[in-house]
C-alpha cells in the first residue's frame, strides 16, 4: 500500500510527489492519464524535432529565490537553467505603431514606457507600485497556507490591505489609472500568459505575471520534457512510481474519507480496471475535475461539495488556445530567443472577434515562441499560440482524436496558413522557412490533459476564483487535497509553489518546518545525502522496467538500425504494442516492438533524425545494457477479427514507410495468412527495408517516388491506394510519418474503408 496517491504528473502533482517523497520518505503512486508524464510540462517530438507543450519561459528562476530552491531539490540540481534574452518579451502593436522589448529590470521596463508615453509617467510610477501591492498579496495567499493555523488569520487581515485592489478587473484598473487606449493595449497584451482577457482577469492575476518576469525570464536547458524524469528518479527511490496511461475513474469516499481511487489501465492492448488505496489522496487535475467528475455528486460528499460546485459554474471558463507547432529550415534574421507577442488590432477586439477571425484565417493575435533556440536544440522550431473562446469548436466535440472530420482537417489548415501568415509580417522570411507544421486545437488539448474544453489554465482568474477561497489544497474531504495551479496560480511557478503548499499541509503542523529544513540542508550541501537506494519495479498495475543486453545491433540501411534486445525473462505483449527506452539519463524515447513475445525484442530506428534517440541507437554494440519499459500501447493488430460469428476473417493491409515496418514484423512473426499485403513505401531501392528484414513478410507492393522499377509501382502508396479503390471488407493498418499516416487515413476513409493507426 502506497502513502499517498497523487493524481495526474503536471509539475504541481510532481512537487508534491517529490516533496512527500523526498523530505518525508512516503511511498508516493502518481497516476497519469498520458502515456508520458509530465502534464503541461512534458515534450513531444516529431523526426527528432521536440516542442515544449506549456513551458514557454520561466520567472523567479534566479539562483537564490524559493522557486528555484524547490527544483533544485526535486531534480537534485539536474536540471540546468538558461537565461533568455535580457529583453524576453517583444510586444508588437503594428496598427497603434508601437513596438516595445521588455528588459530584465524594472525600472529599465518603466523608463521605456516613459520614453513611449511621457504625458502617462506618473500614472506608471503608481502603476509599478500597485502590481507590487498585488503580487504580495497572493504571496501571502501561499504563506496563509503554510505557517501554523493560529497564524493564518493575521495574515488574512494582512491581505485585506490590498483585496480591493487585487480583486479589481485588469481593464477597470486600466481605464482607471491610464488615458492613452495604446499604453493600456500595451500592458495588457499578453494577457494570454494567465488567459483571461482584461475585461474578466483580476488585477492580481496580471500583476503576478508582471512581477513574475520582472528580473527577466529562464528556459530549461535541453527542454521541459525532462523534468518530469528528474523528478521521477526521487520518487522511485523512496519506494514510489509514476504509472502513465491510467485513466483515474473516481475517487473513493468511505465514512466521508477519501481512501483510495478506482482506475483504468490504457497502457496495454485491452483496458483494466483496479482499485488502489492510501490514506492520502491528492489530485492534480484541477478543481473542477475533481470535484465534478472524480468525486460523487450525491450523499453525503455531494452535499459538502455542492457549494465548490456552484462557484466554479459561476466563474465559467478560462482560456484555451490553437497552437500550431513548427520546424524551419533556419531561424529567421531578427530572432534571437525572445517571445513574440503581436496584435494587428487596436486593442478593442473581444474574444469573439478574435476567434472568428482565427477560424476564418484571418488571424489578428498571436504569441510566438522558439524552443529549439531556447532549450539549446540543434533542431530549428517555432510554435504559435492564439487564444480563442472555450467552446468555439463545439462542432466537432463528439468526435474523436484522428477522426474529426475534412471540415476539421481543412479549419486546422486554413488557421495555420493565417498564423504563419500573420507571423511573416512581423519577421519576414518567416513562412519560407517553415518545413513541418503540426496543428492542435482545444480538443487536441483537452484529449491529452482532461481539462474540459482545452482550459488549460483551469479555473479562470477572475475576481470570483479569488473572492470564493479556492485557492487552497484544502478540500472538504478528509485526506483529499488539492495541488497544481487551481490551489495556487497557473503557470509552471504557480502551479509548483501549490505543490509546496499542498505537502505543507499533507505533512501537517510541522510541513513547512520540515520541508524547509531539507530545502535548505540541500542547498547547502549542493546534493541530497540521505536517499535510499532505487526499488525494484514490481508493480502489477503497469508495464515492468528492466535492464537488457543488446545481443545483436545491425544496419539495415545506411540510415536504419536493427537492434535485438535480451531480456532478463520472458514478456508477453501484442504487436502493434511498444517499449520505452531510455536513450540519455532523463530522456526516454518509445519504440515499436518489431518481434513476437519472449526474452528477446527487436526493435528498427531510424537514425536520421539527429536528435537524442538516434545518437543512441546509433552508438549501441552488443553487450551493451539498455533500460527500457514494456510493453506499452494499445494499436492492436487483431489476429482474429470477425464482423459477426458467421462472417470470414476480414483481410489485412499493411501501409508502411520506413522504419514505421517494425510493428507489422511482430505481426508477421506471429504467423502470415494468404491474404494479407504489404504496401511499402520509399524513396529509392536503397531505401526498400523489405530486402534486408530477416523476418517472414507477406506479398508486398513496393510504391517507389524517385526510381522507376519493374518490381515496383512509380509514386506514393496514396497514389496507390486512389488506383486500385478501397477494400471495404479489409482492415488497414498504418505506421510511418505523421505527414504520410494522416494521408493515407484520409484516402482509406474517403473510399469507406476501416483504418487502424498508432496512438503516439
Amino acid at each position: 500500500m502506497y502513502d499517498a496517491i497523487v493524481i495526474g504528473s503536471g509539475i504541481g502533482s510532481l512537487t508534491t510527489a517529490g516533496l512527500l517523497a523526498g523530505v518525508a520518505k512516503k511511498r508516493v503512486l502518481v497516476l497519469e492519464k498520458h502515456s508520458t508524464p509530465g502534464g503541461l510540462t512534458h515534450a513531444f517530438r516529431r523526426q527528432g524535432a521536440s516542442w515544449d507543450v506549456g513551458l514557454h519561459y520561466v520567472g523567479d528562476m534566479a539562483p537564490g529565490t524559493r522557486p528555484r530552491h524547490i527544483i533544485d531539490y526535486l531534480t537534485d540540481g539536474k536540471l540546468s537553467w538558461m537565461q533568455m534574452p535580457d529583453s524576453y518579451d517583444r510586444f508588437c502593436l503594428p496598427k497603434l505603431g508601437v513596438t516595445l522589448d521588455v528588459p530584465s529590470n524594472a525600472a529599465l521596463y518603466r523608463q521605456r514606457l516613459e520614453a513611449l508615453f511621457p504625458k502617462e509617467k506618473r500614472a506608471l510610477k503608481r502603476y509599478f507600485k500597485d502590481v507590487a501591492r498585488a503580487y504580495s498579496w497572493m504571496t501571502l495567499n501561499y504563506v496563509r497556507q503554510v505557517v501554523p493555523q493560529q497564524v493564518a488569520p493575521l495574515i488574512g487581515l494582512a491581505q485585506k490591505m490590498h483585496t480591493s485592489l487585487a480583486c479589481e478587473t485588469t481593464a477597470h484598473y486600466m481605464n482607471r489609472r491610464f488615458r492613452d487606449p495604446a499604453l493600456r493595449t500595451l500592458l495588457t497584451m499578453h494577457w494570454g500568459d494567465y488567459g483571461v482577457e482584461p475585461e474578466r482577469s483580476a488585477f492580481v492575476a496580471h500583476a503576478m505575471i508582471v512581477g513574475h518576469y520582472m528580473n527577466g525570464a529562464w528556459f530549461p536547458r535541453g527542454g521541459s520534457g525532462q523534468i518530469s524524469r528528474m523528478i521521477e528518479e526521487k520518487i522511485r527511490a523512496n519506494g514510489g512510481e509514476i504509472r502513465v496511461s491510467q485513466s483515474v475513474e473516481e475517487i473513493l469516499v468511505e465514512n466521508g474519507r477519501a481512501v483510495g481511487v478506482r482506475v483504468t489501465d490504457t497502457s496495454g492492448a485491452h483496458s483494466v480496471t483496479y482499485e488502489e488505496r492510501a490514506p492520502i489522496i491528492v489530485s492534480g487535475v484541477g478543481a473542477s475535475e475533481t470535484y465534478n467528475r472524480l468525486l460523487p455528486a450525491q450523499g453525503r460528499t455531494g452535499k459538502l461539495t455542492k457549494p465548490i460546485r456552484e462557484s466554479i459554474v459561476r466563474m465559467g471558463y478560462g482560456g484555451t488556445a490553437v497552437i500550431v507547432y513548427l520546424t524551419l529550415d533556419h531561424y529567421p534574421k531578427g530572432i534571437d530567443g525572445s517571445n513574440i507577442w503581436i496584435n494587428e488590432g487596436d486593442g478593442s477586439q473581444t474574444p469573439a472577434a478574435l476567434t472568428a477571425a482565427l477560424m476564418e484565417g484571418n488571424p489578428q493575435t498571436a504569441f510566438v515562441s522558439f524552443p529549439g533556440l531556447k532549450a539549446d536544440d540543434q533542431h530549428a522550431t517555432a510554435e504559435i499560440v492564439s487564444f480563442v473562446e472555450a467552446g468555439a469548436f463545439h462542432t466537432w466535440e463528439e468526435t474523436t482524436k484522428g477522426d474529426r472530420g475534412s471540415d476539421y482537417d481543412l479549419l486546422k489548415s486554413t488557421m495555420a496558413h493565417g498564423l504563419i501568415a500573420l507571423v511573416d509580417r512581423t519577421l519576414p522570411g518567416f513562412a519560407h522557412s517553415v518545413r513541418y507544421e503540426e496543428v492542435a486545437t482545444p480538443l487536441t488539448i483537452e484529449h491529452y490533459t482532461s481539462h474540459s474544453q482545452g482550459c488549460f489554465y483551469g479555473l479562470p482568474l477572475t475576481p470570483q476564483r479569488f473572492t470564493a477561497g479556492l485557492t487552497t489544497p484544502e478540500t472538504p474531504i478528509p485526506g483529499l487535497f488539492l495541488t497544481g495551479q487551481d490551489a495556487g496560480f497557473p503557470g509552471i511557478v504557480g502551479a509548483a509553489m501549490a505543490g509546496w503548499t499542498s505537502a505543507c499541509r499533507i505533512l501537517g503542523p510541522k510541513g513547512y518546518l520540515q520541508i524547509n529544513q531539507s530545502l535548505s540542508a540541500a542547498s547547502t550541501s549542493g546534493r541530497e545525502t540521505s536517499d535510499p537506494e532505487p526499488t525494484q519495479d514490481h508493480s502489477t498495475h503497469s508495464a515492468p522496467r528492466l535492464a537488457a543486453q543488446v545481443l545483436q545491433a545491425q544496419w539495415l540501411s545506411p540510415h536504419i538500425r536493427d537492434i535485438v534486445l535480451k531480456l532478463p525473462r520472458s514478456l508477453q505483449w501484442c504487436p502493434g504494442q511498444y517499449s520505452l527506452i531510455r536513450v540519455a539519463p532523463f530522456e526516454w524515447r518509445p519504440y515499436s516492438l518489431a518481434s513476437a513475445s519472449g526474452q528477446s525484442a527487436r526493435f528498427i530506428i531510424d537514425v536520421r533524425t539527429k536528435g537524442k534517440g538516434a545518437a543512441f541507437a546509433r552508438g549501441l554494440q552488443p553487450g551493451d545494457e539498455v533500460e527500457l519499459q514494456l510493453p506499452l500501447g494499445n494499436f492492436d493488430i487483431h489476429s482474429d477479427v470477425r464482423g459477426n460469428d458467421e462472417a470470414p476473417t476480414r483481410r489485412r493491409i499493411f501501409i508502411a514507410t520506413g522504419s514505421g515496418i517494425a510493428p507489422f514484423c511482430a505481426a508477421f512473426d506471429e504467423g502470415i495468412r494468404a491474404d494479407d499485403l504489404l504496401l511499402f513505401g520509399c524513396t529509392t531501392a536503397d531505401e526498400d527495408l523489405t530486402r534486408w528484414l530477416k523476418t517472414p513478410i507477406p506479398h508486398v507492393i513496393r510504391c517507389m517516388t524517385r526510381e522507376s522499377s519493374d518490381a515496383a509501382f512509380k509514386g506514393r502508396v496514396t497514389d496507390y491506394l486512389r488506383m486500385t479503390g478501397i477494400d471495404q471488407s479489409a482492415d488497414y493498418y498504418v505506421c510511418g510519418s505523421p505527414a504520410m499516416v494522416a494521408d493515407v487515413r484520409r484516402v482509406i476513409r474517403s473510399g469507406g474503408g476501416r483504418v487502424y493507426c498508432e496512438s503516439f
